[in-house]
């Protein structure tokens, strides 16, 4: 029995007149192609070859199932007449597997492994469709046709009609169903193509926007770059860098040294002393946040938690000689940066490298006129004084005032030799002298610097108002304990020098005390010396271990006393000999009463068996404290 909706369509397969139902059906087919040319959604497409399919069966249900390999199942991907509780019935509580199930192979899955259409009669009295008889009972359906759809010339799924009363489907019918099918078929891989031929068409525009933008910014950082690269030509440094970049991107900008001191920066408004402050401030903020040790890697910095708009930052790294020798911060951009940022950011820090390179060129030039006139200002003999305080004032220094001698020099280093260690030590000497360098131009005092040798001197104007040579010394030791990398150095303040005969002496006995601090082996020390006087003869000794063992056999077992019950005998002497043996002074320096220096002098009289009245053993006394004040306790 042939199905009413069906009639012309059986008069149309045997050659009758039809035109109604000819016209029908090319005007579905035509509507289901013009959705897959015009690149419908797929989901759209195939609720549209489920609608077109029951209108001209007149069929109740249609549903196009699609194969999903990864769930092994058949999946509803369109559908005409069925509700969404079937629908998602099917889909994920009860699936049509593309294999036989517990109880036999449903006629779905039939028709899709075996590429035949397949139909049942009674949905109720087939056996391997009872796991959907309770659905097909809610939804309405006796009957179902299921034929193969085929996209270029893969299995995709089936088109599956139901119909609410039994039905016998006709030869007729399922060759009507398969034509439909065929060009459902069709429609979906013509939509595929197109949706592919659009997505290469979407890339490759993707594409072509994206190296017009990478061009753009290549152009943006070329005219950044030149505007650098003019900044430095006219003379300015890493402060003025700061300044044009910051002012380029509309950020704040901070450059580094590789020990992550703060070099330069710009771009924070309000009066220099509170706008340096506050850079400062966010500068230390975002090397937290990068929290990690910077390498040639070029950073994005995470925004503060709770930081108004999400603004970042990036630093990039500035390479010289191949080594990192700083880093470029640019950081609280009015607006997240892009590309043409970011690049020129990159080209920024090979400026900055240029800046540095120039910096250092200039201070290797400084460095070597100074340890010229250092050669001579140490060896002035035959030199005229005023041609030497002449070249002093070339250099910057003014030696018609009082000067101090300072030498510094790293510490022993482990035995270790090879090129390698070559190179360590060349390179942590420039760090020494560098470290130096800058240290003192922050202070005002440190007039001339340069290396000699293995050490480092410098001559600290006296004049200075506010700063002492031995306190330039105590911070100069402080930076080195904070920035230096696997070293330490000791420092010796010499005497202090009125003409310039008097250098060669100071720096001579300055060099001598050094060598005795660390060939006794102690290191990371700051040795005084106020005048030469009695010095020069603790120089005569080589051995620097007969000075210790006679300090030690002298002052010891005061020594071992305080230690044992926490008393200050040994304070107590060297304040007694430094205020000229007067007890009185002495007390006051102390802030203690009289009665307890002359108990305490008297104890140490009983420890040393001396008497502190005897000009010889107060002369050997006197030696050991030099010599602890020197080569230490």
């Amino acid at each position: 029995m042939v199905h009413p909706s069906l009639a012309g369509s059986d008069l149309l397969l045997a050659g009758e007149p039809a035109t109604a139902e000819l016209s029908s059906w090319l005007d579905a087919i035509a509507e289901i192609t013009r959705a897959a040319i015009r690149d419908a959604p797929l989901d759209e497409l195939m609720d549209l070859i489920a609608g077109a399919t029951a209108h001209l069966t007149g069929y109740d249900f249609c549903a196009v199932f699609e194969a999903d390999l990864e769930r092994r199942a058949l999946i509803i991907k369109g559908s005409y007449g069925l509700s969404q509780t079937y629908i998602d019935t099917i889909n994920a509580r009860t699936p049509i597997l593309l294999r036989a199930g517990d109880t036999g192979e449903g006629p779905s899955s039939r028709a899709f492994r075996s590429q035949r259409p397949t139909t049942v009669l009674d949905i109720a009295a087939d056996a391997p469709s009872r796991s959907w008889e309770t659905v097909a009972a809610q939804q309405g359906y006796s009957s179902l046709l299921a034929v193969p759809l085929v996209v270029g010339q893969t299995p995709f799924g089936l088109i599956t009609c139901y119909t609410a009363e039994k039905h016998e489907f006709s030869a007729r019918e399922i060759i009507l169903m398969e034509s439909m099918a065929n060009q459902a078929g069709l429609a979906i891989e013509t939509a595929r193509r197109l949706a592919e031929s659009q997505a290469r068409a979407d890339g490759a525009a993707e594409e072509a926007a994206s190296l017009l933008a990478d061009l753009e910014a290549q152009r943006h950082a070329d005219a950044n770059h030149r505007e650098l690269l003019r900044v430095v030509l006219r003379g300015g440094g890493l402060t003025a860098i700061a300044e044009s970049l910051g002012s380029m991107l509309r950020c704040t900008v901070a450059i580094d040294d590789a020990a992550g001191r703060l070099l330069a920066s710009a771009g924070s408004t309000g009066r220099p002393g509170t706008r340096d402050r506050r850079v400062a401030a966010t500068y230390e903020q975002a090397r937290e946040r990068v929290g990690k040790e910077l390498d040639l890697e070029t950073v994005v910095i995470p925004a503060a938690p709770g930081e108004p708009g999400g603004t970042e930052g990036v630093v990039v790294p500035v390479v010289l000689d191949e080594e990192v020798a700083g880093h470029l911060w640019a950081l609280q951009p009015r607006a997240p940066f892009g590309p043409p940022q970011r690049q020129a950011l990159t080209r920024a820090a090979a400026v900055v490298s240029l800046a540095l390179l120039k910096e250092r060129t200039a201070q290797e030039v400084e460095w070597r006129l100074s340890r010229d006139f250092f050669d001579d200002l140490f060896d002035a003999e035959g030199q005229s004084a005023d041609a030497l305080r002449a070249r002093a004032r070339q250099l910057g220094a003014d030696l018609s005032r009082r000067h101090t001698v300072l030498v510094i020099r790293r510490d022993p280093a482990e035995e270790s030799t090879g090129a390698l260690q070559d190179d360590r030590e060349a390179y942590a000497q420039r760090s020494l002298l560098s470290l130096v360098q800058r240290t003192g131009g922050g202070w005002g005092g440190a007039t001339l610097t340069a290396t000699r040798s293995d050490h480092v001197v410098v001559l600290w104007d006296d004049a200075e108002p506010n700063r002492s040579a031995l306190e330039f010394a105590e911070h100069l030791s402080r930076e080195i304990q904070a920035y230096a990398s696997g070293w330490t150095a000791t420092i010796c303040v010499g005497p202090s020098c009125a003409d310039v005969r008097e250098y060669g002496d100071a720096y001579r006995l300055t060099c001598g005390v050094l060598d005795l601090v660390q060939q006794s082996d102690r290191r990371d020390r700051i040795v005084s010396l106020d005048s030469i006087g009695a010095y020069r003869l603790l120089l005569q000794v080589k051995r620097p271990q007969e000075l210790q063992s006679f300090a030690e056999s002298m002052l010891g077992t005061v020594h071992v006393y305080d230690r044992k019950h926490q008393t200050q005998l040994g304070a107590t002497l060297r304040a007694y000999m430094a205020n000229r043996c007067n007890v009185s002074v002495t007390a006051k320096a102390l802030h203690v009463h009289p009665n307890t220096v002359a108990y305490r002098l008297r104890r140490v009289e009983e420890l040393l068996g001396i008497d502190l009245s005897d000009p010889q053993a107060m002369l050997h006394l006197q030696l050991a404290l030099m010599i602890e004040r020197i080569l230490g306790e």
